[in-house]
């Protein structure tokens, strides 16, 4: 049988040794980045995690993250819509170790539900043609002054526009221009049946024998005349 000093030296030496080779392990600072997959997009507020430890660290606005790990230690990566990703930290002498992990996209496709709020197509299509819309009376009125009659006749009573009117105003002048020398013409007014019946009719009138003209030339003033004898025979008038 074993004496009680002995089982107590044999646990004392294990536990020193498991402190002792404790002691050997090194704390590591581990510097992360986590970007996507893609590697241009960084991941903020990622989580890293530390099973061993039982504690872990977010990622800042640039995916970087800092944690006191020991060799050997199993780190867990999670973000929202990327799938888990794990690290297992070397057992290396370096005090500071920096890694950048990328993450893969969680992509789920999810199966199609269609979502039918009449149970056959029959009742789908009583229910729409019985439908009410809350305007329905300014859609009759619309309906009513869109006909294509009513058109045509708004048509043909709304005027001319801008560029109709200066069209019309252009032909116009265009047509004068050209017809100015045919109205002026001597040639015109003695053919011109409408000249001769204006001429009889006053003649008819005795238009020529009025002597109204010549009253003009009573108020003339003579020729070698001063302006003051000329006021004065008008004052004597």
């Amino acid at each position: 049988m074993f004496k009680p000093a002995l089982i107590f030296a044999i646990l004392f030496c294990l536990t020193m040794g498991k402190a002792f080779s404790q002691g050997q392990d090194k704390t590591i600072l581990f510097q992360v980045q986590i970007v996507a997959n893609n590697g241009s997009e960084y991941l903020p507020m990622a989580y890293v995690y530390n099973p061993k430890a039982g504690r872990g660290a977010l990622s800042d606005n640039f995916g970087r993250a800092d944690l006191l790990v020991f060799p050997g230690d199993s780190l867990v990566f999670t973000y929202i819509g990327y799938k888990k990703q794990y690290y297992i930290i070397p057992k290396s002498v370096e005090q500071v170790q920096q890694k950048i992990i990328s993450m893969d996209e969680d992509s789920k496709m999810l199966a199609e539900v269609k979502v039918f709020p009449h149970a056959s197509e029959e009742e789908f299509k009583q229910a729409f043609l019985n439908m009410r819309l809350r305007d329905e009376r300014q859609r009759a009125i619309l309906a009513n002054n869109l006909e294509q009659s009513k058109l045509n006749v708004y048509a043909l009573q709304a005027g001319l526009g801008a560029a109709s009117n200066f069209r019309n105003f252009s032909d116009m002048m265009t047509s004068a221009q050209s017809n100015k020398s045919f109205y002026a013409s001597p040639l015109l007014s003695l053919t011109n049946p409408f000249a001769w019946m204006s001429f009889i009719q006053s003649v008819k009138n005795g238009d020529l024998k009025k002597k109204d003209w010549k009253k003009a030339y009573e108020f003339m003033p003579k020729e070698n005349i001063s302006r003051q004898m000329f006021i004065r025979d008008n004052s004597k008038n």
